[in-house]
């Protein structure tokens, strides 16, 4: 995976542009180092690369990609507890120890501070008698990683009926949440405008605002709750409502709290989905938040915890939502990343015969366009939301990155 005689300034000479290798250095290492779990022989090119090209390296550049795809806690822990930063005699072969240690430490502790504060939550629906399931963040931090350090979270979503909105407002709102977005001095919370919540409920009607309370902590600037009725947008044609998926939630603890989460299958759905929605829309692209490691990272573990039995009947389950295109696309990709971690098999279930969707964009947007650049190249260009000719309307609040 690492060529230890690469060249450090410029991609492998006639790479696959479509193939990490062909990436620069320092996105090679990256690549590398972002796993939860690294075999010997990993850990040995890893070791060994830093040993003859450490020195050599734009750390500036490789912090920058860590912290856009979500992984700078992982690849933090991974650089310091395995003691791939030193070489055999101690001395350092990568900068910034202590960037790594603080990253990895401060997200533990930032999400603990946020499983205290979502833990109410869960206390409030469950006493509710509310229906729901949680999804992402913390299902694959406790569930999935079992390291609530190395995966960064935000916000907690939440699927429920839309007919339970209203009870679910009382359990928000009496423990301070509020619509809105966190003023600029960060001391109070601003209601969204009537065009912003007029546009929301017309055209992402999957979706509510967020709720949001704000922490006054340094480490978490706010609370957000994102409740969800589907997880398919409107723009995707896809008429499924909350119903069935709840249906089949299974028994989780969360926070220490009774829950709910997706089943196996069903999560696989819900990454595959919100992979595609997120790498091809041009809300996520304008922040930059399309394309990140961390995404296909959560797919490809959700994948090897999946039995498969599962794995099996998820071409049935998928085909009955009308999702193939979605789940084609997250598992390509995802594939040419992981190749071993994604069954070939599996990937054939969904192919179609016309793939000229895994290089557009903008569809769910009414406006496809097509990339330019190939896929790991867009990986690790930070500028391609610059070839975008359109920029999206969604009015209201960004996601961090």
């Amino acid at each position: 995976m690492l060529d230890t005689d690469a060249n450090l300034m410029d991609p492998a000479a006639g790479a696959d542009p479509n193939d990490v290798s062909g990436a620069r250095p320092e996105a090679q290492l990256l690549f590398a180092l972002a796993r939860l779990r690294l075999a010997n022989d990993l850990k040995k090119q890893i070791f060994d690369f830093l040993t003859i090209n450490g020195k050599n390296l734009d750390w500036g550049y490789f912090l920058d990609q860590a912290g856009r795809h979500g992984v700078l806690p992982l690849v933090g822990k991974n650089l310091i507890q395995l003691r791939l930063a030193q070489s055999d005699v101690g001395r350092s072969l990568a900068p910034y120890r202590w960037i790594y240690s603080y990253v990895y430490e401060g997200n533990r502790r930032r999400n603990l501070a946020l499983g205290d504060e979502y833990a109410k939550l869960l206390r409030g629906l469950n006493d509710a008698g509310l229906k729901h399931a949680i999804r992402k963040g913390p299902v694959m931090c406790e569930g999935v990683y079992h390291d609530i350090g190395v995966r960064r979270m935000g916000d907690l979503d939440v699927l429920l009926r839309r007919e339970d909105f209203p009870d679910f407002e009382k359990v928000v709102s009496g423990l301070g949440y509020v619509q809105g977005q966190q003023s600029r001095s960060g001391e109070e919370v601003i209601p969204f405008d009537r065009k912003t919540r007029m546009f929301w409920q017309v055209n992402l009607t999957n979706v509510s605002l967020p709720y949001v309370k704000l922490a006054h902590r340094d480490d978490v600037e706010m609370f957000i709750i994102d409740p969800c009725f589907s997880l398919f947008q409107k723009s995707s044609g896809i008429t499924a409502d909350s119903e069935s998926f709840l249906e089949r939630a299974v028994d989780t603890v969360i926070y220490g709290e009774p829950s709910r989460m997706l089943d196996p299958a069903d999560q696989i759905i819900d990454a595959c989905v919100q992979l595609h929605v997120e790498a091809t829309t041009l809300y996520y692209i304008e922040i930059g938040k399309d394309l990140t490691l961390l995404k296909f990272i959560d797919l490809v573990e959700i994948l090897r915890r999946t039995p498969v039995d599962v794995l099996n009947s998820l071409p049935e389950r998928v085909r009955s939502y009308g999702c193939e295109d979605s789940v084609f696309y997250a598992l390509h990709y995802a594939a040419r990343l992981y190749p071993e971690d994604v069954p070939a098999k599996l990937i054939a279930q969904f192919e179609p015969g016309d793939q000229d969707f895994l290089h557009q964009f903008g569809g769910f947007d009414g406006d496809s366009q097509t990339w330019e650049l190939p896929f790991v190249e867009r990986l690790f260009n930070h500028r391609r939301s610059q070839s975008v000719t359109a920029g999206s309307t969604v009015p209201g609040p960004r996601a961090a990155v």
